[in-house]
């Protein structure tokens, strides 16, 4: 995989799924400007329906539309996540979120300071170790201030 950052202002993200991963997807892709659309039954109580469009309903291959340009699975159905990958066109970016191997890409944990991006990957094999050394980088940045 190759790294890189991506513009996300204005551009059309489709998310298949509305629980605690999408939830967390969705912060990130917010603040960077994208227009997200969900399609998903529920809604995690952490996501605001006035900041997205929020298709309730199960997803449907007529959901992707040629205007997506970038597509997260996160259900916790893996063979609806690999259906979405299938039903995606060749240009759309792809994340299964519950397989690294089939994804298009997987998002980096990152820390932000004073003008300073970095981004923590174990290549998708443990977000949790990319998040605990994000929290003890950002420890030690903010100690260096001190």
């Amino acid at each position: 995989m190759y790294p890189i950052t991506v513009n996300l202002k204005n551009k059309q993200v489709l998310i298949i799924g509305g629980g605690k991963i999408a939830a967390r997807k969705i912060k990130g892709l917010l603040g960077e400007g994208a227009h997200i659309t969900i399609v998903s039954p529920s809604l995690h109580s952490e996501i605001d329906e006035k900041c997205v469009t929020w298709l309730k309903k199960e997803y449907e291959s007529t959901d992707i539309t040629p205007k997506i340009q970038l597509i997260f699975a996160c259900t916790d159905d893996k063979v609806l996540n690999e259906q979405v990958l299938n039903d995606a066109l060749p240009s759309q970016l792809v994340n299964v979120v519950s397989n690294k191997e089939t994804s298009d890409f997987y998002n980096m944990s990152m820390i932000k300071h004073q003008g300073l991006k970095i981004g923590i990957s174990t290549e998708g094999a443990s977000p949790l170790v990319a998040k605990e050394t994000r929290i003890k980088l950002q420890e030690w940045l903010k100690n260096k201030e001190e």
